[in-house]
């Protein structure tokens, strides 16, 4: 697979710069010339969205890493879908939210053997966008509904469809969501 695995984004790669957000729709070459376009494609897309997902850009692009690398294993059904990108973002999302569940697993039984539960690694970073912040305090599927639908602009049907849940799910979950957001930015002397 000739996507490279030391990526790294540029500067207009960060989580406020929105390009290309409209996708090309309908199938692409299933090859693997049509998958290594593909990937040069949505790259900085999938990291993007996975960088507002998980709040941190080595966690984000090993995230989007994982994403090309299961659509490559699957790229004869995902370079046919009707909409590549968006199956690109449910694969990316899908894949945010077992990670998180998985660390929450391994994170109960260590605490149930009476181990200690680690203190997160330090962030260097010293430019943090409030908004970020606040983002990383909501739930992971909570996050990840605000990002698909607010973020991505996707329809509330589509985020549904995603995440696997009901529309009235989405929307009183986004509700919940923007609430605390705007708390939390209202603290901060900002607003949205």
């Amino acid at each position: 697979m000739a996507v490279s695995t030391e990526w790294r984004p540029g500067p207009a790669d960060g989580a406020g710069a929105v390009t290309g957000v409209g996708a090309p729709a309908g199938p692409v070459d299933e090859t693997v010339d049509g998958f290594e376009a593909f990937a040069r494609v949505a790259q900085q897309r999938l990291y993007r969205t996975a960088y507002l997902l998980c709040g941190d850009a080595e966690t984000a692009r090993d995230l989007t890493q994982t994403t090309l690398a299961k659509l490559y294993q699957h790229w004869r059904r995902a370079g046919t879908a009707e909409h590549p990108h968006a199956y690109a973002k449910t694969v990316l999302t899908r894949t945010f939210l077992a990670e998180r569940r998985r660390r929450l697993r391994d994170l109960l039984v260590l605490t149930r053997a009476g181990g200690t539960v680690p203190e997160p690694a330090a962030d260097h970073t010293d430019l943090r966008v409030t908004l970020l912040a606040a983002l990383a305090e909501l739930p992971p599927r909570a996050r990840a509904m605000v990002v698909l639908r607010y973020w991505d602009d996707q329809s509330v049907a589509s985020v549904a469809s995603q995440l696997r849940c009901s529309e009235a799910t989405v929307k009183s979950q986004c509700s919940r969501s923007l609430a605390r957001l705007r708390l939390r930015l209202a603290d901060a002397g900002l607003s949205i």
